[in-house]
């Protein structure tokens, strides 16, 4: 988006009069003339330099700016605020110039710039700006050359640069006025407005409509874009944008054209390969013959060395036209292959990822799922749609694993506690004889794979003879040593050490042993190696007594097993229920559990899950049977009366409304100071209701209170004690704890299993965004080379805050700590961006531990404070909760 000057005429009249001055300088020893030609040439020297400099940082920030192909793409990517942040050498050094060019050759008289490129140097500021991401700046620019050069061409591009400015700030309404304002303007005197507007407005609209995801009302400007023969990169770009959107409304045959455009175009190899992908997925049953030809281009590009980085791309692509024919099996074997190949993209594994396992899910087979779902949100970045509830569907499917593997590890103890101690030894000893053989297995392909490594190393040029194919270009993978020594080098930085293993690439391996065995919890699970599930924490795994150590041998551990089940069990039937909608499996696992637990202490409760569930299914007898034994078993339960009578819980509704009633008015008696009022109310409920129960716990409260205020302390404390032992869950719990242990006194913690966390008073400290602020750095003198970090320091900010005047002071706070200020910013905003980028910046901190220095941003007013109480911890406590609780 680098604006060029239309009126050409008027650049050739002046090119033609500085060429003649020049020509006169080198014939002439006139130095009037050479002076004139100087201060001719030199504001557009000055305004050139900068431009450049603007031009290359946008050529960095090409290169460095990443798109994510996975989402619909915007117009314009001008990188995250890590990228803007790197420009700032480049987009300085512009503004710079440019100032300079404004205050040394500006000549505005009778209402009109005297001197060529003055507003092109203002103009220049306001882009700078923009792509430092400092878009109030870059506002106030634009307005200003809006406003100064009215009658001027440069104020059309102004207005657009302004909309885009208001795009990246997300005030869309007025991008929408601003753009409106512009057509408006451009509608009056159309041969006056340059050819760059005409060809970026319809860019800067579309933008405006993506950035919303009103995706249908961009196509209309996305297609007038194209027609306004744009440059081959934006073309291309906006082509890949038509068969993104036409792909989301299942137009394939569009988004064919427009994919097959854009690769014509010719675009970035990243572009052409992510075109070539969304072709292929655009493959349509209903008016393709099949998909041969298109399984044939995309197993030849997986061949390519170049698409090493791309394969999980490639392999999802596979899976879809897989899926599309029907081949679910093929597909799912895809879809592995994508999340196992995945190197850098977390997006696309995390996609593929969750596709396995919304496909299992689907399916029924929740422990597949799980593990799919465990690997997706490792990777899936928060911006990923529907972020949160993926999450949540994670954590229900972890919970609901955790419980089978709470009823499989127990069964299989308890199988073998039960069997004869010969037949016992044989069973382990033969798992310890298959993981001896399974590790030397590990051993040796470890071995091998390292060696091939170091080898192809060593002769780049040769294959290995174990691998038996040959090498070059186009052939597999794994018969180019080359290419096998960059997947062998980058897996180990991205995975570490692995063994090879099923499932290698997820975190937490016990929740998915065992995937493809029929899902019910109520059979004994196998005791295969790749399933052992007597996961006891041990020493050595190929000891008998790291199998036995925890076997229910007792009668009292046999009772704790069981008790696991049960609960396991119980949750299992509410997880499926409420969690999943799977009342099948829920009413399976309630069944179950009455099946092997007649008398559990769950079985009031289960009756009624299992008479409402098979009610919902119409299964009435069923649901007739459970009504039966839940009313005979339990004749005086809440369930019981409420099934013999549908409006039982009316009645307790309506009791329960007199009680909230009776409390509200006998707490406004607590605050009117009326005490014996609230203690006869609260003795008068106490003896009447038996529900609710959190309701009765705060007439204990109200009760103990106006005893302590009618008669001695001694009585409040009896009464508080009474009230925490009698409802330990309760909200007032802790209301009443408090004053115990004030009434106590000091209690002793030393026995606690956790070290309590320690809290300190900040109200010293004040937070007020509109303060200036400072970021500060707190060394040990011991550790640290105070003068070479400040001179790290000044070269960060001479590199990245050339412009911003910034200070480096430096003070000690105690005989050997040191307390480095750099300052001052006008905002919390911007004292955090430099506190993150500085804090992140290797050459600042190198050779440097995290325990050598602290830094933090501070107010101007609490420096003060700060360096009196001259406690480190605590004002990072204050900074903590204050300045990054949003970050």
């Amino acid at each position: 988006m680098i604006r060029l000057k239309s009126h050409r005429i008027k650049g050739i009249i002046a090119l033609l009069f500085i060429l003649l001055v020049a020509y006169s300088c080198s014939t002439k020893k006139n130095s009037f003339t050479r002076r004139v030609f100087h201060n001719l040439t030199g504001h557009y020297n000055m305004y050139w330099n900068g431009r450049e400099s603007l031009r290359e940082g946008v050529a960095e920030l090409n290169k460095s700016a990443k798109d994510n192909y996975n989402l619909i793409l915007p117009v314009f990517n001008y990188g995250t605020e890590a990228n803007a942040q790197s420009l700032n050498p480049y987009m300085d050094k512009a503004i710079e110039k440019a100032s300079i060019n404004v205050q040394r050759h500006s000549m505005y008289f009778e209402h009109k710039e005297q001197v060529r490129w003055i507003d092109d140097s203002y103009f220049l500021i306001g882009q700078a700006y923009f792509y430092k991401q400092e878009y109030h700046k870059a506002k106030r620019t634009f307005e200003y050359v809006m406003n100064k050069y009215k009658d001027e061409e440069i104020r059309y591009e102004a207005m657009l640069w302004l909309a885009g400015c208001y795009n990246q700030m997300e005030k869309y309404k007025k991008a929408q006025s601003t753009l409106d304002y512009l057509k408006n303007e451009m509608d009056k005197d159309p041969g006056d407005v340059p050819s760059s507007v005409i060809k970026g407005f319809p860019l800067v609209k579309a933008n405006m409509y993506i950035l919303q995801e009103k995706y249908d009302q961009a196509i209309d400007y996305l297609v007038d874009a194209v027609y306004q023969r744009q440059k081959k990169a934006i073309d291309a770009r906006v082509k890949f944008i038509l068969g993104q959107i036409y792909q989301s409304q299942d137009e394939l045959y569009r988004a064919s054209d427009y994919y097959m455009a854009t690769i014509k175009r010719n675009p970035s190899y990243e572009l052409s390969f992510n075109a070539a992908i969304n072709l292929a997925t655009c493959y349509d049953t209903r008016y393709e013959e099949g998909s041969k030809a298109i399984r044939k281009k995309l197993d030849k590009m997986l061949k390519e060395d170049k698409n090493l980085d791309y394969r999980d791309q490639i392999y999802y692509a596979l899976s879809d036209v897989a899926y599309k024919d029907n081949e679910d099996s093929l597909a799912i074997d895809y879809l592995r292959l994508s999340v196992a190949t995945s190197v850098s993209n977390d997006f696309q594994k995390a996609t593929s990822a969750i596709k396995l396992g919304t496909y299992f899910f689907d399916g029924k087979k929740y422990r597949m799922a799980q593990a799919y779902y465990d690997t997706a949100i490792q990777v899936m970045p928060k911006e990923f749609p529907d972020y949160e509830k993926i999450k949540a569907s994670s954590e229900f499917l972890n919970e609901l694993v955790e419980n089978l593997i709470v009823v499989q590890t127990e069964d299989s103890l308890q199988m073998l506690a039960s069997m004869s101690e010969t037949d016992r030894n044989v069973i382990i000893d033969k798992i310890i004889e298959e993981l001896k053989a399974k590790e030397e297995k590990e051993k040796e392909e470890a071995e091998m794979r390292e060696q091939m490594a170091a080898s192809s190393l060593n002769n780049p040029g040769t294959s290995s003879p174990t691998m038996g194919g040959p090498t070059g270009r186009g052939k597999w993978y794994f018969y180019n040593p080359q290419t096998l020594n960059f997947g062998f080098g980058e897996f180990k930085k991205k995975w570490g050490n692995r063994k090879l293993e099923d499932n290698w690439f997820l975190s937490n391996k016990k929740a998915i042993a065992n995937f493809e065995e029929e899902e019910l919890i109520t059979e004994n699970d196998s005791l295969s190696t790749g399933n052992d599930s007597t996961a006891v924490v041990s020493n050595d795994a190929h000891q008998r007594a790291y199998y036995l150590k925890d076997l229910p041998m007792t009668e009292e551990k046999l009772d704790a097993s069981n008790l696991k089940v049960i609960d396991a069990m119980y949750n299992l039937g509410f997880i499926y229920k409420d969690k999943f909608s799977d009342l099948p499996r829920s009413n399976e696992s309630f069944e179950g559990l009455i099946s092997r637990y007649p008398e559990n202490e769950h079985l009031l409760q289960t009756y009624y899950q299992l008479y409402r569930s098979f009610t919902k299914m119409d299964s009435i007898d069923k649901a007739e049977y459970y009504k039966s034994l839940l009313v005979q078993q339990f004749p005086d339960s809440d369930y019981a009366k409420l099934l013999l009578d549908p409006d039982y819980y009316k009645e307790l509704e309506a009791e329960k409304n007199r009680a909230i009633t009776l409390y509200n008015e006998t707490y406004d008696h607590y605050a009117s100071g009326h005490y014996y009022t609230v203690y006869s109310n609260s003795n008068r409920a106490l003896s009447t209701f038996e529900e609710p129960e959190e309701i009765l716990a705060k007439f204990e409260y109200l009760r103990a209170l106006a005893i302590g205020k009618i008669e001695v302390v001694d009585s409040l404390q009896v009464a508080l004690e009474e009230l925490v032992k009698k409802y330990p869950g309760s909200e007032v719990k802790p209301l009443a704890q408090n004053i115990l242990d004030y009434l106590n006194g000091p209690i002793d913690t030393t026995s606690a299993k956790e070290e309590p966390q320690e809290s300190f008073d900040l109200s010293m400290y004040e937070f007020n965004p509109k303060s200036k602020q400072i970021f500060a750095l707190v060394l040990d003198d011991s550790k640290v080379n105070i003068n070479a970090i400040k001179v790290r320091i000044s070269d960060f900010n001479s590199k990245y805050y050339s412009l911003d005047n910034i200070s480096i002071t430096n003070i000690l706070l105690n005989s050997s700590t040191h307390f480095v200020m750099v300052g001052n910013f006008n905002t919390v905003e911007r004292a955090l961006n430099y506190y993150h980028a500085i804090m992140s910046n290797e050459y600042v901190f190198a050779n440097l531990s995290e325990d050598d220095y602290n830094g933090f941003v501070i107010a101007q007013e609490n420096y003060p404070v700060f360096y009196k109480d001259k406690d480190v911890d605590k004002y990072l406590a204050f900074f903590k909760q204050n300045y990054l609780a949003n970050q």
